[in-house]
């Protein structure tokens, strides 16, 4: 339990932090090397006395702690759980949760709430969702110095070319700490949940220009198409057609981008015979058509 009465949610010495404003997000991430895993905060609280967040509704954005020093306590959907030094925890997003400091001995924290279309990838990576995870010293080393690789460039401004690099950042903090990270326990349970969550990704990859329902996923998951649905919804925070959606906007945004290629052309290679309906999809989920996509800047 808290025994301190102070309650701060910042403002430690030395600290850290960017709260990126969110209409500068909205356009960045629309971006290839942007829109796949982007920080939308991200801080560095070393010896955080009276530290103390309590969101009953979650956060918006999936949460990634990393404690380096000290202790203190989490509890997420009313299950608590002792996060020490030299371990990781992830709160998914829209998840009840709280957390403090110890009175005896505070935390030193590198954070980073996160949002993206393959951050699903990440967060069911976890052995148990809300709990802590170890990190070997190697990777903690290099997550530490990518962190602060990152805060570094953020003090340079919200550009671009800044936010890119602060996405590229995250995305490699996240691989190094759940992919290349040895002292990370690979229950069976989780690895079930990984799999059903990524063999449908992979055949969403392997199928962009089949016109494919729902009902062919949830097949490919081998679940119903209730239970599928559910389940997809929660681990990556949109529909499953909504997801595959964006994966042929992404392939269209970088046909786009990387070639040049009409339209026309592109809408075939992404799955749409036909462009004008293409072309309203593309609007609606990127806020522009593709020719005025095309004509943007970027980088």
């Amino acid at each position: 339990m808290v025994t301190s009465p102070i309650k701060l949610r910042e403002g430690f010495a030395g600290q850290d932090m960017f709260v990126i404003p969110r209409p500068v997000l909205a356009r960045a991430c629309r971006h290839p090397l942007v829109r796949s895993v982007y920080p939308t905060d991200i801080g560095w609280f070393p010896t955080a006395g009276h530290h103390f967040r309590d969101r009953p509704d979650g956060a918006g954005q999936d949460h990634l702690m990393m404690c380096i020093g000290g202790h203190g306590y989490v509890v997420v959907d009313g299950q608590k759980a002792h996060l020490t030094e030299g371990h990781m925890l992830i709160i998914p997003r829209d998840t009840q949760h709280t957390y403090w400091a110890a009175d005896d001995d505070p935390w030193s924290i590198y954070w980073v709430h996160f949002l993206g279309e393959d951050t699903a990838y990440y967060v069911d990576r976890m052995p148990r969702p809300g709990q802590p995870a170890p990190v070997e010293p190697s990777a903690q080393n290099e997550a530490v110095r990518l962190f602060h690789y990152c805060l570094d460039a953020l003090h340079d401004g919200y550009g671009l070319p800044t936010l890119i690099y602060a996405a590229q950042s995250t995305q490699h903090i996240m691989s190094l700490l759940l992919y290349r990270n040895q002292a990370l326990p690979m229950e069976s349970h989780a690895a079930k949940h990984r799999s059903n969550l990524e063999t449908v990704v992979d055949y969403m990859h392997g199928n962009l220009t089949s016109n494919l329902r729902l009902e062919d996923f949830a097949r490919e998951a081998g679940m119903s198409v209730s239970h599928f649905s559910e389940r997809f919804r929660t681990q990556t925070g949109q529909s499953p057609m909504a997801y595959f959606i964006h994966l042929r906007m992404r392939l269209a945004c970088r046909l786009l981008d990387l070639s040049p290629r009409p339209v026309k052309t592109v809408a075939h290679e992404v799955g749409y015979a036909d462009p004008y309906y293409f072309s309203r999809v593309f609007k609606k989920s990127m806020g522009l058509s593709p020719e005025k996509y095309r004509e943007i800047k970027k980088g």
